[in-house]
């Protein structure tokens, strides 16, 4: 399991939309623990630039020095190699936020969790394929039998029926091979599925 510090690393790299600051927050701003917030959710620390022009409004200049403190604390919490697998493993994007020192530790757990990420992808994508697949046939088989029996209904002309009856061949055809198509899909499937085993398997040493 990974631990509560990580899965709040990861909760925050989550939260990537920007909040702009009213003049209150920029008379009232701690920089330091704003840069600190900043550099946890794994943003980079340009994200600065953003305050700035907030504050200009209201005659605030931001802290650099206090931000750029604060951001290299919260970056070291987040700049992990376990926190890398965790923001890659759930498809969440870098944002080359880390210190150098930090920065090969973190991509190394961020590529790892990346690849587990494009396997399930893979299983999620093959899985798909298959439902829709299996929805066409049982669309197909509800609308053999609906023409069916539309088919022998009366008031209907000869070239009525002879439409309905080309129809239904037609139908028949395409349920035949969509059919044939299902083992191959459920292949796909398992062979994604059993490349994402693999996969977790590989990099359990991140549980």
């Amino acid at each position: 399991m990974l631990k509560q510090a990580t899965l709040l690393c990861i909760t925050l790299a989550m939260l990537t939309a920007c909040a702009s600051m009213d003049k209150s927050e920029c008379l009232t701003a701690d920089w330091r623990t704003i840069g600190f917030e900043d550099g946890a959710k794994g943003k980079n620390e340009t994200a600065i630039s953003e305050y700035r022009q907030d504050c200009a409004d209201h005659g605030v200049t931001p802290d650099l020095t206090a931000y750029r403190r604060g951001h290299l604390e919260g970056a070291e919490q987040y700049c992990t190699h376990r926190n890398g697998f965790a923001v890659g493993r759930s498809g969440g994007s870098y944002q080359s936020s880390c210190p150098s020192a930090l920065e090969a530790d973190f991509l190394s757990g961020f590529r790892d969790g990346q690849q587990l990420y494009q396997l399930q992808r893979a299983v999620n994508a093959a899985r798909s394929a298959f439902d829709k697949q299996q929805r066409l046939l049982t669309q197909l088989e509800q609308d053999i039998v609906v023409k069916t029996e539309l088919l022998v209904e009366d008031g209907l002309t000869r070239d009525e029926r002879i439409a309905l009856l080309n129809e239904i061949e037609d139908a028949k055809h395409l349920l035949i091979e969509t059919a044939d198509y299902m083992p191959e899909l459920e292949q796909n499937i398992n062979r994604a599925e059993q490349a994402l085993a693999r996969g977790e398997k590989n990099f359990a040493k991140y549980q």
